[in-house]
């Protein structure tokens, strides 16, 4: 006579382990494949390294707009401060700084002329240094030639950008009256800060006739 065994699994011990198995491989099917696979590494986001000494970069441009004319209220006000530069400047002839160009230095000073033209021309020069980027130069002619045009080029005059709206008007052959200081003598020849330019008389201009098309 044999003894049973004492650890003998029942049929519904033996069953259970099976349907679990069934089980789980009936889900694994039925799931979404989206849900079974791995989402992607994603991959991180590169880090910017800062240069000593630069500012952030950033989306954002500063646009400086235009400066427009001035309205009426604001002439007014120029035209005030303008003529109390000129009643503390020194008059002088623009000749006259030629020829001595150390008499008058690191001097207020007033003179008139006729305007010729703005130019780039003396900027950016070390000796007697005004930056491209704020300032502007300027011509006006000879007082001493009247049959040809001629730029007093020897007279070196400077006009900040940041009055351009003082200037709107101004035009060549306009007769205006300047005021400002005189910082160097570099090259031997007056290099000057120009503070306010006022149109004494506006240049005539000549009429335009239609001529015919026949």
């Amino acid at each position: 006579m044999h003894s049973q065994p004492l650890n003998r699994q029942s049929g519904s011990q033996r069953f259970l382990p099976l349907a679990l198995s069934a089980l789980f491989l009936f889900s694994a099917l039925a799931m979404p494949a989206s849900v079974m696979a791995a989402p992607p590494a994603s991959k991180p986001t590169p880090v910017q390294k800062k240069e000593p000494g630069k500012p952030p970069a950033t989306d954002k441009v500063d646009k400086k707009e235009p400066m427009g004319k001035l309205d009426a209220k604001e002439k007014a006000a120029l035209d005030k401060e303008i003529e109390a530069s000129v009643a503390s400047a020194t008059k002088v002839d623009s000749l006259e700084l030629l020829k001595n160009p150390s008499r008058h230095l690191n001097q207020k000073v007033t003179f008139t002329g006729v305007f010729n033209r703005f130019a780039d021309t003396a900027l950016d020069y070390k000796k007697a240094f005004r930056d491209s980027r704020d300032y502007v130069s300027f011509f006006i002619l000879r007082p001493d030639v009247s049959q040809h045009t001629i730029p007093l080029s020897e007279l070196k005059l400077f006009f900040p950008r940041k009055k351009s709206s003082e200037v709107m008007d101004l035009e060549t052959g306009d007769k205006i009256q300047i005021v400002g200081t005189q910082f160097s003598n570099a090259l031997d020849e007056p290099w000057v800060d120009v503070e306010h330019i006022k149109i004494l008389q506006k240049t005539e201009k000549p009429e335009r006739k239609h001529d015919p098309e026949f």
